[in-house]
C-alpha cells in the first residue's frame, strides 16, 4: 500500500518539465514497511529487543521518515532507517504505514558513506560494523583520506579498520568482542609473527599497554634489520662475517685480541685473519659524546653554560675478529683459564657474585634504555593528540600554576628557545636559529587561543611540551619530582605508561613474564668484547 503526498508546486514543476529529460525528484510517501526491500546496510546489529523502542513504534508509529529509492523494477529499496522499518514490519503501526522519503538511487560509495555517517556517530554502532563499512568503501576504490572525509571518522580509526580487514584472525576476535578495534589493529600488524603475537597476548593478559609492546616489537625488528644489513655490507667487502643466528648457535665467541699463542704472546693484529676458523662478529659499542671533547672549545668562555646538556650516547657498529672453536684456532686464553671470555670477565679479584651483579645491572640498563626509546615514540604520538585538544582536562590549572609560579627550569628553557617541542608535537616545522627565531610562530599560536578555555589549553600544552623536551634515557635513571608530577598528571588524563616510565612515578617495574631472549642477544653480541 502506498500513499503519495504531492504539492501544487510539484504539479506545476511536473507540467513544466513534461517534455524534458525525466529526472527523478524527491517524493514523500507513506509505505507499508513489509513491502520495502531491505537493501545492503553497514549496520548488522539492529538491537531489535529494545522494549521501549518496539512499544513506541507500535503505539505511535514511525515519527522520523526513513529514506528509500525506487529500483528499476519499481520496488522501494531502503537506504536509511533499517531498524525503524524492520521493527515496524514486526510490531505494526497505528496506520500500518511508515513515512518515507524517496530519493534518487545513489552510487554505492555514497550509499555506504551516508549509512556510516548516520550510524557511526550514534551510541551503539559496533566496531565490527565500522570495519565492514570501511572495507566496503575501500573495495570501491575510496582512499583512506576520502573514507575519513565521507564518514567523519578520524583517520587513525579508518587506518585501524583497514588494517583489521587484512587480518582474518584479528578480525574474528574483533567480531567476537575479544578485542577492541584499536587492539585488533595492533594484533593485525603482527599476525604473521607467532612470537610477537604471544608477547602481545602476555601484555594484554597482564594489562600492560599494547601500544608500548607493539612499539618495542617494531623497534626490535628495525634493529634486527639494521644488524642484518651491516652483516651483508661487510660480507660484500669480503669479510667472513657471522650472522646473528650463527652467533646465537655458537658454543663460544671469543675475541682474538684477548687470546694468546701457545707461547703466551698476543697475536699481532695483521695475523688475525689468518687464524684457523677466524670469523668476524659485528658488535655495537657505546660512544659517549663527552669523550669526543673538542679542545677548541677551551676558550675560557662561560657563555650558555647553564644551558649545556651532554649529548645522548649512541651505538655504532664495530667489526671484531673472533673464533668459535678455540682448540682449532691454535690459541688459548690468557692464563690458561677455562670458560668463555666475556665483556664482564672483570678483575680476577672480583667474586662471582659481584661479576654476576654487574652483568645483571648492565642487562637492566640495556633493556630499560631500549624500552625508554620505544616508549618515547608512543608517548609523543599520544602527546601530539593531547596538545591539539580544545579544552584542558580537569586539574590542568594546578599544574600550570605550579610550573609558572615556581619558574620550573624546563619551562624557562623552552621559553628561551621558543618552545621547539610544541612545534614538533603540533606538526609545525621548528624554526631554525636561536635569538628571536620562532617568535612570530609562537605569537601566532598564542593569539589563536582567543578564549579562556583555549588559552588554558595552549598554556598547558606549552608546559607539557617543555617537560617532554627535557626527557631522555637519563629520566628513568634519575627521575625528578617534576617528572613524577607531570607524568602522573598525564596518566590521570588518559595516558597509559610503559613499565620503564612507571619508574618516574616511583613504581618498581613488574617482573616480565617473557623470556629474556632480547637481553641474552645483547649479552651474546658483547660476549666477545
Amino acid at each position: 500500500m502506498t500513499h503519495t503526498i504531492q504539492t501544487p508546486a510539484d504539479t506545476a514543476a511536473d507540467e513544466a518539465t513534461e517534455a524534458a529529460e525525466p529526472v527523478q525528484a524527491e517524493e514523500f510517501l507513506y509505505l507499508d514497511p513489509a513491502e520495502i526491500i531491505i537493501g545492503s546496510n553497514v549496520r548488522t546489529d539492529l538491537r531489535p529487543d529494545h522494549k521501549e523502542f518496539r512499544k513506541s513504534i507500535k503505539e505511535r508509529g514511525v515519527l522520523e521518515a526513513v529514506t528509500v529509492y525506487c529500483n528499476e523494477a519499481g520496488q522501494y529499496v531502503l537506504l536509511r532507517g533499517q531498524r525503524r522499518t524492520v521493527t515496524a514490519a514486526e510490531v505494526g503501526t497505528p496506520t500500518g504505514l511508515i513515512p518515507a522519503r524517496v530519493v534518487p538511487q545513489p552510487a554505492d560509495a555514497d550509499r555506504i558513506g551516508d549509512q556510516m555517517v548516520e550510524n557511526i556517530h550514534r551510541a551503539g554502532m559496533r566496531e565490527a560494523e565500522i570495519v565492514a563499512g570501511v572495507e566496503q568503501l575501500a573495495l570501491l576504490g575510496v582512499s583512506a583520506a576520502q573514507i575519513a572525509k565521507r564518514t567523519s571518522i578520524d583517520r587513525p580509526t579508518v587506518n585501524a579498520a583497514l588494517a583489521v580487514t587484512k587480518a582474518d584472525q584479528s578480525r574474528n576476535r574483533l567480531d567476537s568482542g575479544d578485542l577492541t578495534l584499536e587492539e585488533a589493529a595492533i594484533f593485525a600488524e603482527f599476525e604473521h609473527d607467532p612470537e610477537a603475537v604471544q608477547r602481545l597476548e602476555n601484555a594484554k593478559r597482564w594489562r600492560r599497554s599494547l601500544a608500548h609492546e607493539a612499539q618495542r616489537l617494531r623497534d626490535e625488528a628495525a634493529e634486527r634489520e639494521a644488524d642484518a644489513a651491516e652483516v651483508e655490507r661487510l660480507r660484500a667487502e669480503g669479510l667472513p662475517v657471522l650472522s646473528a643466528e650463527e652467533v646465537a648457535e655458537a658454543d663460544e665467541v671469543l675475541r682474538i685480541e684477548r687470546l694468546v699463542t701457545e707461547d703466551g704472546e698476543p697475536l699481532p693484529e695483521e695475523e688475525w685473519p689468518n687464524v684457523p676458523g677466524a670469523r668476524v662478529q659485528v658488535v655495537k659499542e657505546w660512544v659517549y659524546p663527552e669523550d669526543e671533547y673538542d679542545e677548541e672549545s677551551e676558550d675560557g668562555s662561560d657563555e650558555e653554560d647553564d644551558d649545556y646538556e651532554p649529548a645522548e650516547p649512541y651505538q655504532q657498529y664495530v667489526p671484531v675478529w673472533v673464533v668459535t672453536d678455540l682448540a682449532a684456532s691454535g690459541l688459548r686464553r690468557r692464563g690458561g683459564g677455562s670458560g668463555s671470555t666475556t665483556a664482564d670477565s672483570g678483575d680476577e679479584s672480583e667474586s662471582e657474585e659481584d661479576v654476576e651483579a654487574r652483568r645483571e645491572e648492565r642487562r637492566r640498563v640495556i633493556a630499560n634504555n631500549k624500552a625508554w626509546a620505544s616508549a618515547e615514540t608512543v608517548r609523543r604520538e599520544w602527546l601530539a593528540g593531547f596538545v591539539a585538544r580544545k579544552t584542558a582536562p580537569k586539574g590542568a590549572e594546578a599544574l600550570i600554576c605550579e610550573a609558572v609560579v615556581t619558574g620550573h627550569h624546563s619551562l624557562s628553557k623552552a621559553m628561551d628557545h621558543r618552545h621547539p617541542m610544541i612545534f614538533t608535537l603540533l606538526g609545525i616545522d621548528v624554526p631554525t636559529g636561536y635569538y628571536g627565531a620562532g617568535h612570530d610562530e609562537c605569537h601566532k599560536i598564542a593569539t589563536k587561543a582567543s578564549t579562556p578555555k583555549a588559552a588554558t589549553m595552549t598554556t598547558l600544552a606549552a608546559i607539557v611540551a617543555a617537560w617532554e623536551a627535557t626527557t631522555g634515557k637519563h629520566s628513568w635513571r634519575n627521575p625528578t619530582a617534576w617528572d613524577s608530577r607531570v607524568l602522573g598528571a598525564l596518566v590521570e588524563w588518559g595516558y597509559q605508561p610503559s613499565e620503564v616510565e612507571r619508574i618516574l612515578l616511583g613504581e618498581e617495574p613488574q617482573p616480565s613474564t617473557e623470556d629474556d631472549s632480547d637481553d641474552d642477544a645483547d649479552e651474546a653480541s658483547d660476549s666477545a668484547t
